[in-house]
């Protein structure tokens, strides 16, 4: 069949303006990743810091989208490196990316909710019940919530690991067409999108291997990638140095507002294993429980509203994907129109 194009479709060879325009992607890209870095660089992973990553990635998307409306590039029916192909893989992917955020959410928000129902027991009257039965029930409702996050961990990183690799020959293959501007571009979206996802991945659930291939990156044009691929691996050191290693079962938390609450309810479980004192310094340490409990609740009351805020630009990010793969579908649907009737 070979190009069936939408009208007015040309290479870079006609359209000099589309270098330009990859250059102004380049810019976008790489203020985003800077003020990203910076912000880590002044702060902790919290989910305040993820909704600025989520952010970038839709602010890539919309830029994206624009450039390559635009630009009025050719579509091939035939090869899978082409731009559309590889937009609509990445698309895909980042769709996924949004669902298994989403169940990861869900897994923060039970833990949550497990935290406020251990503050309603544990304030209740001592003399309701034995200090021995006390224990239990703390045991059972810490270690539910810490199966939840253990559950969450084990699907969202499975999945995030075997739907956003990249690697160097898949790169230099997408830059041997005859398109280089482009096709630097849609490399470029592609590593952002890979190392930003196995970023939240690692934030949101637990620490995953995260590797983008820099030097293989570059290789195919390495004057509009090579200052994105620097401040791409400047960002992932820095995300690395911000993240401690895991417990042996995986089940550390490594968002700021999560260790937070693991904080308090580790020092009322403490407490709790200890028991109450008798006697004069029996207040003493009620007056600590009662802290402990007020700690717990602001922490929580904390993990909810970033939760919130995250929650709503997953949404945001992942309404965005839909209607640009739905604009590129219809310029794919007009091209074969366009391809018909000129035959």
């Amino acid at each position: 069949m070979g190009w069936s194009v939408v009208p007015c479709f040309r290479s870079r060879d006609h359209c000099p303006v589309l270098a330009e325009e990859a250059r102004a992607f380049f810019s976008i890209l790489l203020e985003g990743l800077k003020k990203l870095d910076m912000s880590l660089a002044e702060g902790s992973v919290s989910l305040r810091w993820s909704v600025e990553a989520m952010n970038l990635l839709k602010r890539m998307q919309v830029e994206l989208i624009a450039l390559l409306k635009r630009s009025q590039l050719p579509i091939s029916f035939e090869t899978e490196e082409d731009w559309f192909n590889q937009f609509m893989q990445e698309t895909a992917t980042l769709l996924d990316l949004c669902n298994s955020l989403k169940f990861a959410l869900s897994g923060i928000n039970r833990y949550r909710m497990v935290t406020e129902l251990v503050i309603q027991k544990m304030v209740q009257d001592d003399s309701a019940c034995s200090l021995s039965l006390k224990d239990l029930e703390f045991e059972r409702l810490v270690g539910e919530a810490r199966s939840s996050v253990r559950a969450t961990k084990d699907n969202v990183s499975s999945s995030s690991t075997t739907s956003t690799g990249i690697n160097g020959n898949e790169g230099r293959s997408k830059l041997n067409n005859s398109n280089k501007s482009i096709a630097a571009v849609m490399l470029a979206a592609k590593a952002t999108m890979v190392a930003v996802s196995l970023i939240l991945v690692s934030a949101i659930v637990s620490p995953i291997p995260i590797d983008v291939a820099s030097e293989e990156l570059i290789s195919g044009s390495p004057q509009l990638l090579r200052p994105f691929a620097d401040m791409l691996t400047a960002l992932i050191a820095r995300f690395r140095e911000r993240v401690s290693k895991p417990d042996e079962d995986g089940s550390r938390f490594v968002l700021a507002e999560h260790e937070m609450v693991d904080s308090a309810v580790g020092d009322l479980r403490a407490q709790v294993m200890q028991g109450m004192l008798a006697g004069e310094e029996e207040e003493e340490e009620r007056e600590r429980w009662l802290e402990s409990i007020g700690l717990l609740r602001t922490s929580s009351a904390e993990l909810r509203q970033g939760v919130e805020m995250f929650d709503a630009v997953v949404d945001e990010v992942f309404d965005v994907v839909i209607r640009g793969r739905k604009e590129m579908l219809g310029m794919f649907r007009d091209g074969l129109l366009s391809s018909s009737t000129s035959m």
